[in-house]
């Protein structure tokens, strides 16, 4: 009895204690397995970054790492990676699809940033007057790239920028991410990429990004001044003018992407120094284009897609230099060409490049497009940096305050009628200070000065309406003389320069604009082998022109059809000029 008794007890208090722990059990929350990682669980909410990357197939963990089997917020986090489109993180969370692509970007000038590098090492400590200490000279160039031009790369830390609407890298990132971020969702990223984000870096030095859309920069200062606030701004201690905007931005809203290649901005995987290296579209490439058959490339079908605004077409414009797909620039099977905006498909009719004989004489033939084509250029002339040893400022590399501390100034900002110049292509292009350095270093009670005098030549990306012969073949300025006076009576021609270097306390006797000498003495260095300012026989040449061109200003003029025969004939006396 006292056993039965017993085994009544313990059955009573085993059902106590399984209601217990069933009772608990179910207290608790209950965790969803999902697919295709236990992520996804917390962050159902979140949608695929582009349809390239389906969060149904990825999940979160094969990009972001982590533990995609844990079911607490802690263990999941472990390892997990931020941002693994920083190129450190690439290789191992993208490299099994995007490896080339990760390999080509760590070697672009976009990435390790070696053409200013090469240009500061060049200008400042090999061609520079006045830093006779050469170890100096590479500690100046250094500190110099290191807080003033560092900052923008691909993978520049975005968590270092104090202002955020300045802040430049983050990886793949840097280019590929859609801005506009709505709270609780993942970032998006696109191919369509907008020309405010390339904005972010090209808006200096060159300055290309914001000549484009018809921005120069100002002395620094901003007009019109209106409801007590300074207006056009480009940040906060930047302004600018409005000046015509190049004509493929006037007249057809095309952003950075449309012209530029994936191989051309994202690298071609050399070691490619310079940016002309990199850069593989041309205007020929659009304006006289070659078509081909687009399949089997898998490239342009692949970027067709990830587009997703434009036909898939049966032939596509391929550039010239490096075979990269226009895959926007189509011919379909009735011949008909078709030039598509990839920010949202919409169609243009190309205009063709004509083969009237200012394109095709042979006296042009060594122009390139930019010469004629620029309608300005911005020429910051005389820049001065002034460097305080006993200063602290950012080191974009060391990520720290370091000593040392740099200050810009502006002197001599021109945007019309650019110097011209044998380029780094060897053809005839606009030049503009590239850079012109005029620097003072404090060195405790100490006082150094130096200079570094250069002129770059590149296209200015304000493209139009061609200038007219004047304005190469007169014009001191566009012959590489500075700003002047230009006087041509009979054989003799002379020059008066308006810039008087000596007397602004300059510590070189040429015009601070000047190129060239009307003996054809080059004044100021260059950063590329094959680039030039004009020699005297050239300059002569060039000049000679205006007895023709007083009369013949016309491009389609009759003279220009066959010009050595014109010429043959003005020397024959069997015309009518000069009678």
């Amino acid at each position: 009895m006292r056993i039965s008794s017993l085994y009544k007890l313990l059955a009573i208090v085993s059902t106590f204690l399984i209601f217990v722990f069933v009772f608990k059990q179910l207290e608790k929350p209950r965790v969803v397995r999902s697919s295709p990682d236990q992520c996804m669980s917390c962050h159902s909410s979140y949608q695929s970054i582009d349809n390239s990357h389906p969060v149904e197939l990825f999940g979160c963990a094969s990009c972001h790492g982590g533990n995609q089997l844990a079911t607490t917020k802690e263990s999941a986090h472990v390892a997990m990676v931020k941002n693994p489109s920083r190129l450190e993180h690439a290789d191992k969370y993208c490299g099994s699809c995007h490896s080339d692509i990760i390999h080509r970007i760590k070697m672009s000038p976009m990435e390790n940033q070696r053409g200013i590098k090469h240009v500061l090492q060049e200008q400042w400590v090999e061609k520079s007057t006045g830093l006779d200490n050469k170890e100096f000279a590479e500690e100046l160039a250094n500190s110099h790239f290191a807080k003033a031009c560092a900052s923008c790369h691909i993978n520049q830390d975005e968590d270092i920028f104090h202002d955020k609407s300045l802040a430049k890298g983050g990886g793949c990132a840097n280019c590929h991410r859609v801005e506009e971020k709505e709270e609780g969702k993942h970032t998006k990223f696109t191919t369509r990429i907008p020309s405010k984000t390339c904005l972010k870096c090209h808006n200096r030095s060159n300055r290309i990004g914001t000549s484009y859309f018809g921005k120069f920069e100002s002395e620094g200062y901003g007009t019109p001044y209106k409801k007590g606030e300074f207006t056009n701004k480009l940040d906060s201690t930047r302004f600018y003018y409005e000046l015509p905007a190049d004509v493929h931005h006037e007249k057809a809203g095309l952003d950075c992407i449309d012209c530029h290649t994936e191989i051309g901005v994202m690298g071609d995987g050399r070691k490619n120094i310079h940016m002309e290296d990199a850069v593989d579209i041309k205007c020929t490439d659009c304006h006289d284009a070659k078509f081909k058959t687009m399949l089997p490339d898998t490239l342009a079908e692949k970027l067709l897609t990830l587009n997703g605004t434009m036909p898939m077409p049966e032939s596509i414009a391929y550039s010239e230099r490096k075979n990269a797909p226009i895959y926007n620039l189509q011919k379909n099977e009735e011949d008909e060409v078709k030039f598509y905006r990839k920010r949202d498909g919409k169609a243009f009719d190309l205009t063709k490049m004509s083969d009237k004989p200012y394109h095709n004489s042979s006296i042009h033939e060594r122009l390139d497009c930019s010469a004629c084509h620029t309608q300005w250029m911005a020429s910051c002339y005389g820049c001065h940096e002034v460097y305080f040893e006993n200063g602290k400022q950012y080191d974009w590399v060391k990520k720290e305050m370091t000593d040392g501390k740099w200050m810009e100034f502006r002197s001599f900002l021109r945007f019309e009628s650019p110097s011209l110049g044998i380029g780094y292509n060897e053809k005839i292009m606009p030049f503009a200070p590239g850079c012109q350095v005029i620097g003072t270093v404090f060195k405790d009670k100490e006082i150094e000065q130096f200079h570094a005098m250069a002129m770059a030549g590149w296209d200015p990306h304000t493209t139009g309406k061609a200038r007219t012969c004047v304005d190469c073949h007169i014009d001191p300025a566009s012959l590489g003389l500075g700003r002047g006076n230009l006087k041509i009576e009979k054989d003799k021609v002379s020059f008066s320069p308006f810039y008087n270097s000596s007397k602004s306390g300059m510590d070189f006797d040429y015009p601070i604009d000047a190129f060239v000498s009307l003996e054809g003495k080059q004044f100021q260095t260059t950063s590329r082998e094959k680039a030039r300012s004009f020699n005297k026989e050239e300059l002569n040449r060039v000049i000679e022109a205006y007895k023709c061109i007083l009369c013949h200003r016309e491009y389609d003029d009759k003279i220009y059809e066959d010009f050595e025969k014109s010429k043959l004939l003005f020397d024959e006396g069997k015309t009518s000029c000069l009678k």
